[in-house]
């Protein structure tokens, strides 16, 4: 019962009272009719309750598929219908003329026309297809101004309602789409009921990546390795047979100058020769918690596998193999070079596995955020068990202060539904009631399985310095190792989140130096937080107002990380960018570029 119907029984109650005290028959009867039909009403959604919500069927479809896995893409547009019907119960034989149903679309008709099936959903019903964080809702298809999204408000008898909407997931993972949420409602808001319905469908969501008119396209046309059987392919290259002869180009290696014929006309020409190799590129994809924290879409992950997915479908589409290195504090999963389309979807495949959040260490305090994110999921999926005749706070005197008992209350609800949802014992209840650290820690996990973005902190500051450490000397070993394994004309992305450590690299300089010192290109994609680049402009502010200053200062301290980076890398010879998108995309393929001309560098200057 809602507030409303409680204020509505009191004056009622009252009224017999008074009028059985005072002997007022009116008032007596005026009030019992209220009361009995109260009661008639609260029969009637108690009915609906408990007979009309187990003949639900509720089926969703997802680009036009229901089955309980699929893929999707990051940045895409997807479908969602959500179809639901009651099923038939007791069917009553009714005489309606022809021209009659014609008239009644909402009514189901069984064989002949004749039949009719008593059942139909009752109005006042909000239907809500819940949908985790990773998901944006757009639109929908429908002009009723009660759709909102992706929820239903039935404001009319029917045996079948279908929901509609657009929707776009932001970031590469995994998605689990877990139910319908139902609210029932009598017709004057005095009884309120809810329930949650399991649907849960789980889907893989590969990366996104630039199309090929977004990025700066590639000279070579064709791979240079034919297969067996295949005449060798005259295309430019570092080979030993000579292609041609053109014009020199600022940036052309001297070797490649043919000074006899330069001599003869009078003007500098260059050998061309065959490609024998392609050009190889190995990615380095940084996975540490630091890259794991924001909203989804927003990370520093998605960015890398953003530009990783987009220079890796140029290099492959002209016949470039390209390998992958994953690494994070835990592990090192390494993808051996890969080529034509179905490498790519392994790489993509690969890519979205890795941008999965791992089961994450317990937060060191429990915030207000994650108390309030917890409820709010709560109330959502679990609102059977927020029902106070359920989860029943008792009365205490302490905590005195307003806000100390709204939390208290809070976390004693909370203790109740994870409780109920992990299977603990009494006593491990009573203790997530009284013991912070092992409520946030079922608090992380609660959200963990439910999609919830990570918050800060997930770990403490001597943890992430230690975490840091540990990932500098891994990506330094995996690049030597690399360099050690790898062939002439290579080409190695490394897309890390270095810009708040650059003081810190160099433990990673001597590796950085012996794939130089080996020829080989090295380009570092470091994103910004904020997907801007920490230039002179952007660190203007444009108003006075707190969110302006405070976003020109964040600016200001990435331009100095990014000024102490540029200066530390650029020295030995490798290039660095600290975008992580279209600007990230083209310096990348630009090096792989130069790396397949064979010249220095695009403007004729050494590093």
């Amino acid at each position: 019962m809602t507030a409303r119907g409680r204020w509505m029984i009191l004056p009622a109650m009252i009224g017999l009272f008074l009028g059985v005290l005072q002997r007022t028959p009116e008032l007596s009867l005026l009030s019992l009719s209220v009361l009995l039909w109260l009661a008639a009403e609260w029969t009637l959604f108690f009915w609906r309750v408990r007979v009309e919500l187990p003949r639900l069927q509720i089926e969703r479809l997802v680009n036009g598929h229901s089955e309980p896995t699929g893929r999707l893409w990051a940045g895409r547009t997807a479908t969602i219908v959500v179809k639901v019907t009651l099923k038939p119960g007791r069917f009553s034989v009714v005489r309606t003329p022809t021209s009659e149903l014609a008239m009644r679309p909402d009514v189901g008709v069984r064989t002949t026309g004749r039949t009719i099936p008593t059942g139909c959903l009752s109005p006042v019903v909000l239907i809500h297809d819940v949908v985790p964080e990773n998901i944006e809702v757009l639109s929908r298809n429908h002009a009723d101004q009660r759709l909102s999204g992706n929820q239903f408000e039935l404001r009319f008898r029917t045996s079948a309602v279908t929901l509609e909407y657009h929707v776009r997931v932001l970031a590469a993972g995994e998605v689990t789409l877990p139910g319908v949420r139902l609210r029932l409602q009598d017709a004057q808001g005095f009884f309120l009921a809810e329930r949650f319905i399991n649907l849960p469908q789980t889907f893989r969501v590969l990366p996104a990546f630039a199309a090929a008119g977004d990025v700066q396209p590639l000279v070579k046309r064709a791979n240079s390795l034919p297969q067996h059987g295949i005449h060798r392919l005259q295309r430019s290259g570092l080979g030993s047979e000579l292609l041609e002869l053109r014009e020199y180009v600022a940036g052309d290696p001297p070797k490649a100058i043919a000074w006899k014929v330069s001599a003869r006309r009078d003007k500098l020409m260059t050998r061309q020769y065959e490609s024998e190799v392609p050009v190889r590129m190995q990615l380095f994809v940084d996975g540490s918690m630091e890259t794991r924290l924001g909203g989804f879409g927003r990370r520093l992950l998605d960015q890398m596998t953003y530009v990783a997915a987009s220079v890796a479908r140029v290099a492959i589409s002209v016949g470039d193999p390209v390998g992958a290195m994953l690494f994070d504090e835990r592990e090192t999963r390494r993808l051996p070079p890969l080529t034509g389309e179905r490498g790519f979807y392994r790489l993509l495949d690969a890519l979205a596995e890795f941008s999965i959040n791992p089961v994450a260490p317990p937060p060191p305090l429990l915030s207000p955020r994650m108390i309030s994110a917890a409820m709010s999921l709560a109330g959502e999926r679990f609102p059977e068990l927020l029902d106070h005749r359920v989860n029943q706070v008792p009365f205490t005197i302490r905590p005195i202060l307003p806000r100390s008992r709204r939390r208290f209350r809070e976390q004693f609800l909370l203790a109740g539904v994870l409780a109920e949802v992990f299977q603990l014992s009494a006593a491990q209840q009573v203790r997530l009631v009284h013991d912070s650290s092992y409520l946030s820690e079922h608090i992380q996990r609660f959200l963990d399985q439910s999609g919830v973005a990570w918050m800060e902190p997930v770990m403490d500051d001597e943890d992430q310095q230690a975490a840091h450490h540990a990932r500098i000397e891994l990506l330094s070993d995996s690049l030597v190792k690399a360099v050690s394994h790898a062939r002439d004309n290579e080409v190695f992305v490394v897309l890390a989140n270095l810009l708040e450590h650059a003081s810190e690299i160099q433990h990673l300089l001597p590796a950085v130096k012996m794939a130089l010192g080996r020829h080989h290109r090295v380009a570092f994609v470091c994103p910004s937080p904020t997907f801007r680049r920490p230039t002179t402009a952007s660190t203007i502010h444009k108003s006075n107002s707190i969110d302006d200053l405070m976003a020109a200062a964040e600016q200001i301290q990435m331009r100095e990380h990014a000024a102490k980076l540029h200066r530390k890398l650029r020295r030995l010879g490798a290039t660095v960018t600290c975008s992580g998108e279209q600007e990230a995309i083209h310096l990348v393929l630009s090096e792989m570029e130069i790396a397949r001309s064979g010249r220095v560098v695009a403007g004729g200057l050494r590093r």
